[in-house]
């Protein structure tokens, strides 16, 4: 039996392996289809690890970098409205979905070091070609080059770093580059905006121009630091027959180990992070005595058990689009400083680090209903009271609140979308649920733009996206309920 993971391209066998006796048992093993696999790390903090999680960064702050300096072009410089903004915020969501396919073979073909690499390449020259988007229609064209490249990405960093973690440490590698991430997206949005006024001064290629190719610069350094990582490329790794000895982890032989070990990329990181009743819950290790069955849900474009999860996910996170696309504009509007904007994306993004940490047990006390209904309460709120108290103090209150409600509702969402799905389901129960990650961008951002056109005031965004949030609780607990009545 076998499953391939439509996100990684990485594919779960079912085999029969012979005990010590003369019966057979059935062991699990992930292994990419076109890739050997690396070597296993003695420790975590490994220099490969590292390189990586300093690339992530770089990449995070150029992308949040891109967000609200693209925001002020169209608003400022193109003369576009709210529906213009809300449409060239979400439509990289269109190629981030279409890519997957692609990128996954691409990974499983030539290796997560060559997704990072070439991804991060053809983002920057695509990000520093923002500066010749002189027309609506040609920034469109350049943000939807953006969605499938940066895509690339994340996909085989998502990979990698299962790859470089020790198996037992692989939870915690999760939280230590979601660090990383948080961190660059918190720093980045100031840091674009403050580039593109300072640019405004003293750069003869203009504020915008110049923060374009200063975040095209920052994710080249990205993609530079990603050539340092272990080449995994299948095609240059020599073939090793099954029961020959494994080399050593030092020196030559453990470089060429690592690069030998892509399997473990099969089994999803964020399960040791957010596994059920407090334990890690990671896809069966070869020594299990049994196999699931596989379900009526696998093999199928979009696995049925996690859709509910992930479309009350998108209803929760539409505050993305929200901050990114609006609120640089209402900065512009009321004469904010790029100080304040950059300072909401920073605030939100340390309060949830810190958050997630000291609440990282509440899904499992509290339970999906309970853990995600607060969030989404958080979320309703804060935009609220962005909405309504438009004024810094407004502003900032409203963050601290939406970071209440955003610390909790993905991990929540996360646990509820592989609860009872079979180890060797879960890659594809995860692809469908993350999906929904775009298509809160590439839906909503529009829906908040026409709103605000409908309404004749940009803060109508927020109040769309509080409204969605609340829709959400309603399907929150239509979901639960229907859950509630199929176990009885």
């Amino acid at each position: 039996m076998a499953h391939r993971d439509p996100l990684t391209g990485i594919e779960f066998r079912a085999e029969r392996q012979r005990s010590q006796g003369a019966m057979s048992q059935t062991t699990f093993t992930a292994a990419p289809a076109a890739a050997s696999p690396l070597g296993e790390p003695l420790r975590l903090f490994s220099a490969p690890f590292l390189i990586l999680n300093v690339s992530a960064l770089f990449s995070a702050v150029s992308f949040s970098a891109m967000l609200p300096v693209t925001t002020l072009l169209v608003s400022v410089q193109l003369g576009g409205g709210d529906v213009a903004i809300g449409f060239v915020i979400g439509v990289f969501a269109v190629t981030a979905i279409a890519a997957r396919p692609t990128i996954g073979r691409l990974g499983d073909s030539r290796g997560r070091r060559y997704l990072i690499v070439v991804g991060s390449l053809a983002t920057a020259l695509t990000f520093a070609a923002h500066a010749w988007a002189d027309t609506y229609v040609v920034l469109l064209v350049m943000r939807l080059l953006t969605g499938g490249f940066q895509g690339a990405f994340f996909v085989g960093s998502a990979a990698l770093v299962s790859d470089l973690a020790p198996e037992h440490r692989r939870g915690e590698a999760l939280s230590w580059f979601s660090v990383s991430i948080y961190l660059g997206m918190s720093l980045g949005p100031w840091f674009g905006v403050a580039v593109n006024d300072w640019a405004e001064t003293w750069s003869p290629l203009g504020g915008f121009d110049t923060a374009f190719l200063v975040a095209g610069g920052l994710m080249l350094v990205g993609a530079l630091v990603a050539r340092l990582l272990p080449n995994d490329s299948p095609g240059e790794v020599p073939h090793r027959n099954q029961g020959d000895p494994e080399p050593p982890v030092n020196g030559t032989a453990g470089a060429l180990a690592l690069r030998e070990r892509l399997a473990a990329a099969a089994r999803p990181m964020v399960f040791e992070l957010v596994g059920r009743h407090g334990r890690s819950s990671s896809l069966p290790g070869p020594q299990e005595s049994s196999a699931p069955a596989a379900s009526q849900h696998a093999g199928r474009i979009f696995y049925k058990p996690a859709l509910w999860p992930g479309v009350v996910l998108a209803m929760g996170i539409i505050i993305f689009p929200a901050l990114w696309g609006f609120l640089p504009k209402i900065a512009e509007q009321q004469g904010w400083s790029s100080d304040f904007i950059g300072s909401i994306f920073f605030i939100y993004g340390i309060l949830v680090l810190v958050l997630r940490v000291i609440g990282r047990k509440l899904p499992d006390q509290l339970g999906t209903k309970r853990t995600a209904t607060l969030a989404l309460i958080g979320a309703t709120v804060g935009m609220a009271v962005m909405g309504t108290f438009v004024s810094q103090a407004g502003f900032y209150i409203g963050t601290v609140i939406l970071a209440l409600g955003g610390s909790l509702l993905y991990p929540a969402l996360m646990v509820a979308a592989v609860d009872g799905v079979p180890p060797n389901e879960r890659a594809q129960a995860v692809s469908t649920f993350t999906m929904f990650f775009e298509l809160s961008a590439g839906i909503g951002g529009p829906i908040l733009g026409v709103t605000a056109w409908m309404v004749g005031a940009t803060v109508g965004a927020f109040y769309a996206s509080a409204t969605m949030s609340a829709i959400g609780i309603v399907l929150l607990w239509i979901w639960q309920r229907g859950l509630a009545s199929s176990s009885r």
